[in-house]
């Protein structure tokens, strides 16, 4: 629950920003007013639920220019809100600063991790079966369909293309640091290990989770005492935003160390492939971000957003579209059940919940490529940019994208997706007419604990972007009196650091010569992790090392047996070790991710 002093600082952040040089053309005495009112009165639910609402309709008129005004909201005779009326007005005229206003203070707090009712969260649950059996009518319906056939023909040829002479067994497999459904440890992963015969079939044990056979055979008791037959995931709900929680695969840690094997082949394949290079995006939103901003001006392509995109891409699907080896490899590590948080077990018909390591690759290819082969069947040469389940075309060939994207079993979201007037919204950046109309979201409440102080932080730096350091100051000064710790400034990029000018940090924080490095340093507080040291020299220790690891030896003989360089591993003697995936972890040590909390260190803020 959240305590009656959160809340008024919500109200008061709130305040802050509608007063703000930015807004105060739109924004009303009598608007501040009424949001205090319904704010005391409803409590959260009005910042929300309530709130967001208005913003929603905004956005749905950029998406059918008809306007329908919110229920909940008094309006006056031209059907416009009273509250923030003004600005609405303006919006709907077309001034993009007063459309960022609505969306600034109506959204502001949509994204705010809440306290779900069990109702909420049965609902969720309800709606994920749901959407899972909705895939069998689907599969029936595609199979029945000749037309259909013939688009996901031409979407395997197009799939086969960018997958040439890719080897899906030529994998570097790793384990992740995330929750798994075994609920295995961080520090087990890489020592407890499972046989799935299904897993063993297609990538052999032998190959790809030992270092060698001497390894093998040290562990093939463990191994041979720990069969599974069918691999089942575990259902997760995790925060999202206030119309409830998001549904997370943990999937078998053993299923996983392949999986991320796969997506790492698939990114790297995928995004330098000359056919799918800069048009599939897996860690650069900026080129869909982009693409928006000037679509917003120009018209020329279309956003699209797809609903429940993963839980709506049938295994089907997957089996039609891929090459037979892949298919192979892809089903190989693929969770056939999944476990509900009350225990039912359901066999799962989509390819993958959301959690698989091979999900955002699969359904981003597969996007892509029915969007192609539309193109490719009305003669028309163009390119489709995705990012996850953002999709962006040109604005002429929506109509028949849509209609293909739908033919084979997906879903889309009308109520995001931007075919026509001057809003576009991609990858979390919203344009209008060029302009960012991106509010800045209170994710979290404010609090010093744990990560809260690094949220906050990034907060007052979103304001200061947005707003600028003379806006912003009142904000940031409300969020460091409720946190009850001043931020250190800097120009640099500094985590628990406010981006400003350094003026101000000798008042507030010890600062110290640091004679080896010739620069003055403040100690200030940074968020660490607990670190574990409790594996001893082992083949699985060095299997991870060398999975996780780039080694450069120094020595000249770079053929050493493996038993000297076990030994050389651990002693760190001729050997430089670059630590890739867990930054500054000896071997044997692993982090303790729940053990996050903030310690006082020197740093130089430049």
């Amino acid at each position: 629950m959240i305590s009656s002093v959160d809340l008024k600082s919500l109200r008061l952040l709130w305040a802050i920003l509608a007063k703000s040089h930015r807004y105060s053309v739109f924004v009303r005495e009598r608007d501040i007013l009424e949001f205090e009112r319904r704010a005391l009165n409803e409590g959260l639910d009005f910042l929300t639920t309530a709130l967001p609402t208005l913003g929603k309709a905004l956005d749905a008129f950029h998406s059918t220019t008809e306007w329908n005004s919110p229920s909940g909201f008094e309006t006056g005779e031209d059907g416009i809100p009273l509250f923030l009326g003004d600005a609405v007005r303006l919006a709907l005229r077309g001034s993009s600063l007063a459309v960022d206003c609505v969306r600034q203070l109506t959204f502001m707090f949509y994204k705010l991790e809440v306290d779900y009712d069990k109702a909420i969260v049965s609902e969720t649950l309800e709606k994920f079966e749901e959407t899972d059996r909705d895939i069998l009518g689907e599969v029936s319906r595609i199979g029945a369909s000749e037309s259909v056939q013939s688009h996901l023909t031409s979407m395997k040829r197009i799939i086969c293309r960018v997958l040439d002479n890719t080897n899906p067994w030529d994998i570097r497999p790793c384990h992740g640091s995330g929750a798994t459904a075994c609920r295995t440890k961080n520090e087990d992963k890489w020592h407890k290990l499972r046989y799935f015969p299904k897993l063993d079939e297609t990538y052999p044990y032998a190959d790809y989770f030992f270092y060698n056979f001497t390894h093998l055979s040290d562990e093939m008791e463990k191994l041979e005492n720990s069969l599974i037959s069918v691999p089942r995931a575990r259902v997760c709900l995790v925060p999202k935003d206030s119309r409830g929680p998001r549904i997370i695969s943990c999937e078998p840690a053993e299923l996983m160390f392949i999986q991320q094997g796969l997506m790492r082949l698939l990114y790297e394949v995928i995004e330098n492939h000359p056919l799918t290079r800069s048009q599939i995006n897996f860690r650069d939103q900026s080129i869909n971000q982009s693409l928006a901003k000037s679509s917003s001006v120009d018209g020329t392509l279309a956003t699209l957003d797809l609903n429940e995109a993963s839980d709506r891409l049938s295994l089907y699907l997957v089996q039609r579209v891929f090459p037979s080896e892949w298919i192979q490899c892809l089903q190989a590590c693929r969770s056939e059940e999944t476990v509900l948080p009350s225990g039912k077990i359901v066999k799962l018909n989509k390819f993958a919940p959301m959690g698989s390591a091979c999900c955002f690759p699969v359904e981003a290819l597969v996007f892509w490529a029915s969007c192609q082969a539309t193109m490719k069947r009305l003669g028309v040469i163009a390119k489709s940019f995705v990012y996850g389940d953002d999709i962006i075309i040109p604005v002429e060939l929506v109509d028949e994208v849509c209609y293909d994207l739908v033919s084979i079993g997906l879903k889309i979201n009308a109520t995001k997706s931007y075919t026509k007037g001057p809003f576009r919204e991609s990858c979390g950046g919203d344009f209008h007419l060029g302009e960012s109309v991106t509010p800045v979201r209170v994710r979290k409440i404010l609090g010093k604990s744990h990560t809260g102080l690094s949220t906050a932080a990034d907060l007052c730096n979103e304001i200061i972007a947005k707003f600028g350091n003379g806006d912003a100051e009142a904000a940031i000064e409300l969020i460091e009196s409720k946190l009850g710790y001043t931020f250190p400034r800097s120009v640099l990029r500094i985590p628990n650091v406010v981006q400003g000018v350094c003026n101000g940090n000798d008042a507030h924080f010890q600062r110290r010569w640091n004679k080896s490095l010739q620069r003055f340093e403040h100690r200030i507080l940074q968020l660490t992790t607990r670190v574990l040291s409790r594996r001893e020299p082992t083949w699985s220790e060095l299997l991870r090392k060398e999975l996780t690891v780039e080694s450069r030896r120094q020595s000249a003989d770079n053929k050493l047996e493996d038993s000297f360089l076990l030994h050389q591993l651990f002693a760190r003697d001729g050997i430089q070790l670059v630590e890739v995936s867990e930054p500054g972890l000896e071997p044997g040590q692993y982090a303790d991710n729940h053990t996050a909390h903030n310690v006082w260190r020197w740093v130089w803020l430049g």
